[in-house]
Parts: C-alpha cells; sequence; structure tokens
C-alpha cells in the first residue's frame, strides 16, 4: 500500500509539471479549488490504468504521459491555431477518425508514428517484466475493486453538487487560455465541462439577442435571391501588407458594395463551425458564454435564431451547399434543425472538378449559378466552400511546393468563384444580395506575421443597386454582418 501511495503522489505531482508544456511549475500556483479538481481527474486517470495492470508505477508513468501528451499537444495547438486545448475538442476525435488529413492525423500513420507505437509496446512489454502485479489472491471481486473505484469517482464528477463546485472557477465570458494559464489546463478542462454540462440554454442574454435581430421583409417584397458564400480561410492578403493575389473580383464589389471590411472571427486556423454558426445566428459570443466554443454540440437549443429560420418563415425557400461529408459536425442533423429544407452536400459534386484534395471553388460557383438560374421562388442559399482548407504542404498541387504559393492560388480561385457568382446574380432578372466571407484566417504554419489574425474579409453587395459606391471600409464583427444581411434583406 505504500508503495501504492507513493507512486499515486509522485505521478500527481509530475503530471502537474508535465502538463504545461515546456514543463513548468505553473500549475502548482493554482487555487486550491482548482488543484482538488486536478487531483479527482488524476485519481481517475490513475485508478483506470492500475486497474488494467495492478503495477502502480506502470499507472504512474500512464498517468504521467498521458498529461505530457495533452500538454504538449496544447502547446501545439496554442502554436498553431493561437488557442489550448478545449474540452470541446473531445468531440472533434470522430471527425479526425472520418477524415484524418482535415486534422493532420494521418501522421499517425507515418513511420516515425508507427515505430514510436512501437516502441511503446515494446516498454510496456518490458515494464511488466521488471515490475511485478501486486494482484491479491482472493478472486475476480479484488481485481475489480480499482475498476468500481473509478466508475464511482467518475458518477461523483459527474454529479451536480461537483459542477456547482466548479462554477467559481469559471467566469461569466470564459477564456479557455486565461483559466489554463490561472488553473492549470487539467482543472480548466474539466470545470470548463462541468459548467457547460449544466448549463441553461439559451441563456437570457441570448433570448434577447433573438428577440433584437431586425425584422425580416416578406419574401415577395425582398430581392428574390440571398446568397451567402462562407468562403474557406479567406483573407486578403495584400490589403494586409502582405505578399498576396490582387482579388480582383473581391475588389469589384468591394467599390461597389453596401459594405465591406474586415470582419472579426471567433477563431483562427480552425473551427469553421463557430464562424458558421455565429453567421447562422447573429449572437454575440457573450450570450453563448462555453457553447461558443463548439457551438453545434447545443446548436438546436438556438435555433430560433437562424437566419434559415427566419428567412423560411417569411416565405422563402433555404438550401445548404457544402462540398463535402454531410455527416461534418453532424451538418446532415442540424442543418435541418436549423431551417434549411435542402442540403446540397458532396453527392452532387461526384463527378466535379478539384483543385488540389478537395472540390474546386470553381465547380461550386458553377453550382451556385445554377441554383440561381433554377430558383422559382425567393431563396436564401448559404454556401460553405472546401477548396482552400489545410493542410498546405508539399504533394497538395502539382509544380507548386511552397505552401504560401499554395494558399494564395486557391485564393485566386476563391476570387474567381465570387466573381461568377456575382455575375451570376447580376444576369437573374430582379436580381439578388450577395455576402461573402472568410470563416477565419489559415493557421500560423502560414503568415505567421499577419496581423488582424482573428479578422477575415468580407462584402455584402446588392446587384439591384450597383451603382453605389463602396465607400470606406466598414471592419465588423461576423454576427453584426449577420445581422446587417438581415436588414438588407
Amino acid at each position: 500500500m505504500t508503495g501504492f501511495l507513493f507512486a499515486f503522489v509522485a505521478s500527481f505531482l509530475a503530471s502537474l509539471v508535465v502538463e504545461t508544456w515546456p514543463p513548468s511549475l505553473a500549475s502548482f500556483r493554482a487555487p486550491a479549488r482548482a488543484l482538488a479538481f486536478r487531483l479527482a481527474l488524476h485519481a481517475v486517470l490513475f485508478l483506470a490504468a492500475f486497474s488494467l495492470s495492478w503495477r502502480p508505477w506502470h499507472a504512474a508513468f500512464v498517468t504521467v504521459t498521458v498529461c505530457g501528451l495533452f500538454g504538449a499537444g496544447s502547446a501545439i495547438k496554442r502554436r498553431i491555431l493561437g488557442e489550448p486545448l478545449i474540452f470541446s475538442d473531445f468531440a472533434l476525435v470522430r471527425n479526425a477518425i472520418r477524415h484524418p488529413r482535415l486534422y493532420y492525423a494521418e501522421r499517425l500513420a507515418e513511420p516515425r508514428a508507427l515505430a514510436g507505437f512501437a516502441a511503446l509496446i515494446a516498454a510496456t512489454a518490458a515494464w511488466f517484466a521488471v515490475e511485478p502485479s501486486i494482484l491479491p489472491s482472493g478472486g475476480a471481486i479484488l481485481a475489480l475493486g480499482p475498476a468500481v473505484l473509478t466508475a464511482l469517482l467518475l458518477v461523483a464528477l459527474l454529479s451536480a453538487p461537483v459542477a456547482r463546485a466548479a462554477e467559481p472557477l469559471v467566469p461569466a465570458a470564459p477564456d479557455p487560455a486565461t483559466e489554463e494559464a490561472r488553473l492549470g489546463l487539467g482543472a480548466s478542462m474539466l470545470a470548463h465541462w462541468l459548467v457547460w454540462r449544466r448549463k441553461q440554454r439559451p441563456s437570457q442574454q441570448a433570448r434577447d439577442a433573438i428577440l433584437s435581430a431586425p425584422a425580416v421583409t416578406p419574401a415577395r417584397a425582398g430581392p428574390p435571391l440571398i446568397v451567402a458564400i462562407q468562403c474557406e480561410s479567406f483573407v486578403d492578403l495584400a490589403s494586409r501588407g502582405l505578399p498576396g493575389p490582387a482579388l480582383p473580383g473581391y475588389r469589384q464589389l468591394t467599390e461597389r458594395s453596401l459594405a465591406w471590411g474586415r470582419c472579426e472571427v471567433p477563431a483562427e486556423g480552425a473551427y469553421t463551425m463557430r464562424s458558421e454558426f455565429a453567421f447562422l445566428t447573429g449572437l454575440p459570443r457573450p450570450a453563448l458564454g462555453l457553447d461558443a466554443y463548439d457551438p453545434y454540440l447545443t446548436a438546436e437549443a438556438y435555433a430560433d435564431a437562424s437566419l434559415a429560420r427566419r428567412y423560411a418563415a417569411a416565405g422563402r425557400r433555404t438550401v445548404f451547399m457544402h462540398p463535402y461529408d454531410r455527416r461534418f459536425f453532424d451538418r446532415d442533423r442540424l442543418m435541418p434543425a436549423l431551417g434549411f429544407e435542402r442540403f446540397v452536400d458532396r453527392e452532387a459534386f461526384a463527378g466535379a472538378a478539384r483543385f488540389g484534395p478537395y472540390v474546386a471553388d470553381a465547380a461550386v460557383a458553377e453550382a451556385v449559378a445554377a441554383e440561381i438560374k433554377a430558383a422559382r421562388a425567393p431563396t436564401f442559399l448559404f454556401v460553405v466552400t472546401m477548396e482552400n482548407h489545410g493542410p498546405w504542404g508539399p504533394g497538395r498541387l502539382a509544380g507548386l511546393p511552397d505552401p504560401a504559393q499554395q494558399y494564395a492560388r486557391h485564393l485566386e480561385n476563391a476570387d474567381r468563384m465570387i466573381a461568377d457568382v456575382a455575375r451570376a446574380l447580376s444576369n437573374r432578372p430582379g436580381g439578388g444580395l450577395l455576402c461573402v466571407y472568410g470563416d477565419h484566417a489559415p493557421a500560423r504554419t502560414l503568415h505567421p506575421e499577419m496581423p488582424d489574425r482573428r479578422c477575415s474579409d468580407y462584402v455584402l453587395w446588392d446587384s439591384r443597386a450597383a451603382s453605389i459606391g463602396g465607400g470606406e471600409r466598414q471592419d465588423t464583427s461576423i454576427e453584426a454582418l449577420s445581422r446587417l444581411l438581415l436588414a438588407q434583406s
């Protein structure tokens, strides 16, 4: 028993050191309540590992290794995306399994990674030969003891009293980076998750925001077509003083737009669903709290805020177009709940051209133009492109190995798509509104010197008023852009 307790305590102290990367003593400075939650989490991990081997030092090694991997992973994510690991990242694991390329998970199949896994297996086998099991004789009942205790600890952590005890650790406007620095990675992730599970949805602030949204004009009195395009990783590099394409199609629209400029978005380098949800609902981040970090986990609670629902109630047809797997982010279930009556997914692009690994923006432009031409009733079409999704690197585009040059080439294609869609709207009798915005900037591996990394670019254009001057740049947030579109339609 002494050896067991010593291994538990030593591993707890070591795990606090390695959950920050590079290793540090920062987690030891967390409030006592945070350390208590971190101790509970450590007990669950340690007992789970111990129940499989009945070797306390092996359990200690496994637990410290897991904490170290999370710490290193959080540091890598912070370097690439500008934020640490957060509790909602666990929900993305199934997407990484289905689509490993999008999450760089395919690198786990590379020789270096496979050699690491093989070394871990060999080390485990050697460890088992050195450290004897302390499983006492007495049958299966004793053997199940650690597993039962692990389950009881998990049940206790999921209880309402424990969630209430976690609430003082999470501010009204939570920020994972701030909480990680204050509480430590493990305690902040656990506290956020416990509070998120018990959150009231929608909050009073969200209900107030839903009620205060601009009224929607009846479809027959508004523009025949409203097209909104969420353009993957769309950023005007040249306007930021960085080497990049001229984007003539986008610039021509800004010169005759209702509004244009920088668009503040809730993430950089990833998390498309944050920008998508923010635009589709117009709900400010403070109204969502922790739900803002993966809003599609709880989207149905906010469905009344959806643009698609509002437009459908006003008499418009509603179409969601995305040339990828409709199950991604559970869109197959959530888009109908948010008010879209039709979902055009990758099956409709089965024979479409690709540029790089994904469906080309040129093919998306053709599909949008076809929808515009075929529409027989007022329609809201929301499009999410895919061509410029990462990762960028050697092998993506033939003859173009440099990631920055690849990204620029995709921007040129996106610009042509924007011009083609604008042309299709101009040729359509009655015309319509076009809103284009980028979901986020690219990851920090591209143009790390880029300013305004939490901003993309947008333009709101009306083909029926093409003589209007674009005027000065009007920077806004993605939520405000959503409401501006409502007000114009």
